[in-house]
């Protein structure tokens, strides 16, 4: 695959948006809204692999942007910053639901032994093989292959949302696609069997 030519986003531009919406100008608010919504709705659903969970965690991204739009500084793209705020809240939407079904191990294991067997930890809306081999990436690894594979973002823009080196994002991507290769080839079994939450 060739490397595709970055360009940078506007930072000043969007330094300024920024600010306006905070202020209290709605239309700023509103193109910020029509500028991004659809690339991290598309971001949230292959992260969670649920429409519906997506869409939750959409509205409750830009509630969070919304009131610390102040904090943005301009050091990166808002795009970015977005996908920061959004990565967050996934992974606090799967601590959620890992505590949950812990609870509901244990407690089929007090109930029965023979239901405990069959107790996996999985997370809903896993839909086919692939989508449980990404849930079985680590958050990292999964945004940056999303991100890289579905989105053509360079790997620039993908360190910029990861928070890391450029080279740091480039070996999540690249155990991202080990792992989910290695994974596919061993066959479903092995893939909704795994530990969510995915090898390093």
């Amino acid at each position: 695959m060739f490397e595709q030519s970055y360009e940078k986003p506007d930072l000043q531009q969007d330094l300024k948006l920024a600010q306006q919406a905070s202020a209290g100008d709605e239309n700023a608010w509103r193109q910020i809204y029509d500028q991004t919504h659809a690339r991290l709705f598309n971001f949230l659903c292959y992260q969670t692999g649920d429409r519906d969970v997506a869409r939750d965690l959409l509205q409750e991204t830009y509630v969070v942007a919304f009131t610390r739009l102040d904090t943005f500084r301009g050091q990166g793209s808002l795009m970015g910053w977005l996908r920061k705020v959004a990565l967050r809240k996934c992974l606090d939407w799967r601590r959620q639901v890992a505590l949950r079904v812990r609870k509901m191990a244990a407690l089929a294991r007090d109930i029965s032994p023979l239901v405990s067997a069959g107790v996996q930890e999985t997370f809903p809306g896993l839909g086919d093989g692939i989508q449980a081999a990404l849930d079985r990436l680590s958050s990292r690894q999964r945004a940056a292959i999303l991100l890289r594979e579905l989105e053509d973002q360079p790997f620039a823009a993908i360190a910029d949302t990861l928070g890391c080196s450029e080279a740091t994002a480039r070996v999540h991507h690249h155990r991202a696609c080990r792992n989910l290769r290695q994974w596919l080839e061993q066959g479903d079994d092995l893939v909704f069997g795994g530990n969510a939450g995915g090898m390093s």
